[in-house]
């Protein structure tokens, strides 16, 4: 069984329809680049599958329980628990400013996290896989860009999420501070967390990714492996878009 099942999802903004019936599997393990160009639903579709935008029809299925089916939800309850089993990390790094590092990831936690008291533990623990221990007492405007995004990372991983999902996490960083966050996220990879990526990175997701999907005016044109899509791409349109944004097929 996947862990993750989306079927003929659709999403319109008024008369304009942004998914038209979008259907893949995520298995746990699974690292998914979503590539397109901009406007073809890769960050709409993230957003439906964490709840930040409502469907308009089909269906997910989280570990074979219906988040969404048909388009009808469950009761409130049990929408924000299937839900609270994912995690997304934005463009943007949205850290509170009054906050430290510590209070940034803590605070959150226990508010989604009632009695939970491991709090202080999970903080340092993430703080160190991120390389970031001794900035836990820091502000965010004492941080670099890339620092920033790695605290929205361990943010996300508080929670301890079966699936995160990834909106152009690099798209506001410089390539030093890019190659910061693509380095965390590799790790998380090799550590068979299951990622859902929308990236322009082409080399991050032909290196990383375990299976690609290009999305094309609210559809999945094409998907396959990495050397599937970028060595030998079946649709005209994913090897123009491969060719637009530098990464064509392979050298045979």
């Amino acid at each position: 069984m996947a862990l993750l099942e989306v079927r003929g999802l659709k999403k319109s903004f008024g008369d304009l329809p942004v998914l038209r019936g979008v259907s893949f599997d995520v298995d746990r393990g699974d690292v998914i680049a979503i590539i397109g160009s901009s406007g073809s639903g890769k960050s709409t579709l993230l957003r439906c599958l964490i709840d930040l935008e409502t469907v308009d029809g089909g269906s997910v299925t989280i570990d074979g329980e219906d988040f969404i089916r048909q388009g009808q939800y469950p009761v409130p309850k049990r929408r924000r628990a299937l839900t609270g089993r994912m995690g997304m990390v934005f463009q943007s790094f949205n850290l509170f400013p009054h906050m430290t590092v510590r209070q940034n990831l803590i605070e959150p936690y226990r508010m989604t996290t009632p009695g939970a008291a491991d709090g202080e533990e999970k903080c340092a623990r993430l703080l160190k896989k991120a390389g970031l221990s001794d900035k836990a007492d820091v502000y965010p405007s004492r941080l670099s860009g890339g620092q920033k995004q790695r605290v929205a990372i361990v943010r996300a991983l508080m929670k301890s999420p079966e699936i995160m999902l990834f909106d152009e996490p690099t798209s506001a960083l410089d390539p030093q501070l890019t190659g910061e966050v693509l380095a965390m996220m590799g790790q998380l990879a090799r550590e068979r967390m299951t990622m859902l990526i929308v990236t322009h990175e082409m080399s991050f997701a032909r290196e990383v990714a375990t299976r690609v999907l290009f999305m094309k005016d609210g559809l999945i044109a094409e998907e396959g492996t990495p050397a599937e899509i970028f060595g030998a791409p079946k649709r005209p349109e994913t090897a123009a878009f491969l060719g637009l944004v530098g990464e064509g097929p392979l050298p045979r």
